[in-house]
């Protein structure tokens, strides 16, 4: 267990077995608004909380960014406030980390410029499956056509990575992460994170599919290449999945059994600072 002191308040962080180290990342929620309607989100999107107070931030990561690992930028959407986000990534470059950045894609192409002026190093983008119209049902919005990720990722300086949620009736066997892959093979993106649910609302729960009983029987287009878990509280996997084109992917699946576990983690947002992620 890691007691932090931060403005006068102490912050225990207790790290995951396979990160037994006092270093941890860094969450910030730019905004809790989103532009799409997911079943899975327990984020109450597009309720308004408020913008994030930079300067107490600043005075909390000059405390402690020696510990920090890299930061992790996430919303509701943060992309449906630019200027929030390039205020935060002003910041957050004075403090010489990571910064990974997550959005569901549908302000990726207006702020492509944005995005390039700053160190960004993953641009990490939420896509549940690989056909437009399914990515649709999901997101209940228009998205991103699968086709256009080509000419989105030749534009960005930064990593552009693909996280998927495994949901029952889309992503949901080993038939499908495969299709899944094979269309990621037609572009220049090298690497597809799948993710079980958090099981924190009816959907979730009726929807949840464990990677555990996928993986299992993987087979030899798979490699895996590093596996770790910390009892039933979380587990993951790393993966080097070669295409029929011949390419090779790296493929990460999690399962992580709370939404907000006490961890090795401290999240930030317009409601202040505290434990967990």
């Amino acid at each position: 267990m890691a007691d932090l002191l931060i403005n006068n308040k102490i912050y225990s962080l207790e790290p995951y077995a396979c990160s037994p180290s006092d270093m941890f990342p860094f969450y910030i929620n730019v905004t809790n608004v989103c532009n799409a309607k997911c079943e899975f989100c327990i984020n109450g999107c597009n309720k308004d909380c408020g913008k994030l107070d930079l300067k107490e931030l600043e005075s909390i990561l000059d405390q402690v960014s020696n510990k920090i690992t890299r930061f992790s930028v996430t919303g509701g959407e943060p992309l449906i406030n630019p200027t929030d986000v390039e205020n935060l990534l002003k910041l957050l470059e004075k403090y010489n980390k990571p910064i990974i950045l997550n959005t569901n894609g549908s302000f990726i192409i207006k702020n492509i410029d944005m995005i390039n002026k700053y160190k960004i190093t993953s641009l990490q983008l939420s896509r549940h499956h690989y056909e437009d119209s399914k990515n649709e049902e999901v997101f209940k919005i228009k998205t991103i056509p699968f086709h256009e990720l080509i000419s989105i990722k030749s534009k960005l300086k930064c990593d552009l990575r693909i996280n998927c949620l495994l949901i029952k009736g889309y992503i949901d066997s080993k038939d499908e992460i495969i299709n899944f892959l094979e269309e990621v093979s037609k572009t220049d993106i090298n690497s597809v994170g799948f993710i079980s649910m958090t099981q924190v609302n009816k959907f979730t729960k009726e929807h949840f599919i464990d990677y555990r009983n996928i993986t299992n029987n993987l087979g030899f287009d798979f490699i895996t290449t590093l596996s770790m878990h910390d009892g039933d509280r979380c587990c993951c996997t790393n993966n080097m999945y070669v295409a029929k084109n011949g390419k090779t992917i790296f493929v990460y699946f999690r399962y992580k059994k709370d939404y907000e576990d006490s961890m090795k983690s401290l999240f930030y947002d317009s409601t202040g600072l505290k434990e967990g992620y």
